[in-house]
């Protein structure tokens, strides 16, 4: 005989979130929500435990829509293991769900990225799958290149090589810094994360705390607003401790949004996250109503250009030599970025052509959309 489920308070929240989201998205959420509920809500307070269980050798990006939903007997046990507390935080979490557009991930206060848990709060842009996707297969690229250089060096008698410098413009959450840091074999990189919004850097530094025991390889996160004369911006571009410092990759998931699509996106992107992240806009720019439209770009492409202008004054669009010929550069990307879409692949691969970078290459992610592409000088 079925329970009784009169008594049963998650239910009433499901129709509720079914309402707003559809009944299997809303299953999906619920399923995260309750969750959360359980591990982290006690006594009122929500708190994020840092947690070193995931697998070493996770190699995918991981989809809550993808997680099984929960049945009705679950839900009922659900309801009779939850306390007071946790169910009057649901009821919140799914207010703030439905009636504000509040995102999942900022409810939650964290989104799992590679090895790394990573802290979320607005309007800092949320981790997507398809950046942690990329960002675990370049972790890859880069890895087998370094190993192999390594080996090379000690049959050689050169001692260890040199950790590569990777530059990450935009870095907002700093997830794409931090997975990095996390997936390369120690040792073997440094990275520098900027961005020029402060809500972002201190969520970048919060996370670097947070995530520190995970890290094998040096990470540090600067402001630097990258809008600027790219002429003005090696001197900017350097570790805390170096007077300058010798670049070999920059990656970035820059803004990349047109407006045309913005004006499309869900609430619960456009009334929360910072459209800095989303969109291009010129500098200086924080409200694309202010903005001419004649000013706009429609492409969405105008931080991709500079980006490849920055390459090209780093010197990643040239030639290596001496010690860094051995470290056999040409095989890795020079720049890595993330777009949306075929058309704007090809206006990146054309972009990084006219700026040195002389071969290009796109990958598509899990959807079979073309998401990034990268660019080298060989």
């Amino acid at each position: 005989m079925p329970r009784c489920q009169g008594n049963n308070t998650l239910l009433p929240l499901l129709r509720k979130l079914s309402e707003s989201l559809g009944e299997q998205q809303a299953k999906s959420e619920l399923r995260w929500l309750i969750d959360h509920a359980r591990k982290d809500i006690g006594d009122g307070i929500s708190t994020l435990q840092h947690t070193t269980s995931h697998s070493a050798g996770h190699k995918s990006a991981r989809l809550w829509r993808d997680q099984p939903a929960r049945s009705a007997d679950e839900i009922q046990r659900d309801n009779d293991r939850l306390t007071s507390v946790q169910k009057a935080w649901l009821r919140q979490a799914i207010a703030d769900r439905t009636e504000r557009h509040k995102p999942l991930q900022y409810i939650i206060g964290e989104q799992q990225f590679g090895k790394t848990n990573i802290i979320v709060r607005p309007p800092v842009l949320i981790p997507r799958w398809e950046t942690e996707e990329w960002t675990l297969r370049l972790a890859e690229l880069i890895n087998s290149h370094t190993d192999s250089v390594r080996d090379s060096h000690l049959q050689k008698g050169l001692g260890d090589p040199r950790p590569l410098n990777i530059l990450e413009a935009c870095t907002g959450s700093g997830c794409v810094s931090l997975g990095l840091g996390s997936e390369l074999t120690d040792g073997s990189a440094r990275v520098l994360g900027v961005d020029v919004s402060d809500d972002a850097l201190q969520l970048a530094m919060d996370n670097l705390v947070f995530n520190q025991m995970l890290l094998g390889n040096r990470i540090q996160f600067a402001k630097v607003d990258l809008q600027q004369p790219v002429h003005t911006l090696p001197e900017q571009l350097r570790f805390a401790d170096e007077a300058k410092a010798g670049w070999d990759m920059i990656v970035s998931n820059p803004p990349y949004v047109t407006p045309s699509e913005y004006r499309e996106l869900e609430a619960d992107v456009r009334e929360w996250e910072d459209i800095r992240a989303l969109v291009p806009l010129p500098p200086g720019t924080t409200d694309p109503q202010t903005v001419p439209s004649g000013d706009l770009d429609p492409s969405g492409m105008s931080f991709v250009v500079q980006l490849a202008k920055l390459a090209r004054e780093l010197g990643l669009a040239g030639r290596d030599r001496g010690e860094d010929a051995e470290l056999r550069l040409d095989a890795l990307p020079r720049l890595v970025v993330e777009i949306g879409g075929a058309e704007q692949a090809q206006s990146a691969r054309q972009i990084m052509h006219d700026h040195g970078l002389n071969s290009t290459e796109v990958w598509k992610d899990m959807a079979g959309t073309d998401r990034v592409v990268l660019g080298y000088f060989k």
